[in-house]
């Protein structure tokens, strides 16, 4: 299970074998991990004036427009609902609060059961079937 952050009022995840998460373990720590991070409060800044000016080609780098496109551009919603269940299976080998995995476990499979019956409808499964039972029906009716 993930450990969290044990710096008061830090909910992070931490590095296997950590108490502290990269904010918390000081600039030492920073500085063997790769590039720092960029503060979220400028970041969110930053997105939020670009949302401002109706600059939306802005709001995420080329490459990231590049793989949205890509995927938009497949049919069904094949990766999303793996993706979905992917975050499920994270989430239940990681959070240990009982009250917090319960909450969460059941929004993601709201939103992946959601997902399901989309692909469904997109596939004509569901139409098949309703068309199925349709037909029962009015088979029972003429009898």
């Amino acid at each position: 299970m993930g450990q969290r952050c044990s710096a008061p009022g830090c909910g992070r995840f931490v590095a296997k074998g950590m108490h502290l998460c990269r904010r918390h373990q000081g600039e030492s720590a920073l500085e063997d991990r790769g590039p720092p991070q960029r503060d979220p409060d400028e970041l969110a800044e930053r997105f939020r004036e670009r949302l401002r000016g109706g600059d939306y080609r802005a709001l995420l780098e080329p490459a990231l427009w590049e793989a949205i496109a890509s995927a938009g551009a497949e049919r069904g919603l094949a990766n999303e609902i793996g993706s979905l269940r992917v975050v499920l299976a994270r989430l239940l080998a990681e959070e240990s609060d009982p009250g917090r995995l319960a909450q969460n476990a059941a929004r993601v499979t709201s939103v992946l059961v959601q997902a399901t019956r989309a692909q469904h409808a997109l596939t004509g499964e569901m139409a098949d079937g309703l068309a199925e039972a349709v037909t029962h029906i009015l088979a029972e009716f003429g009898d």
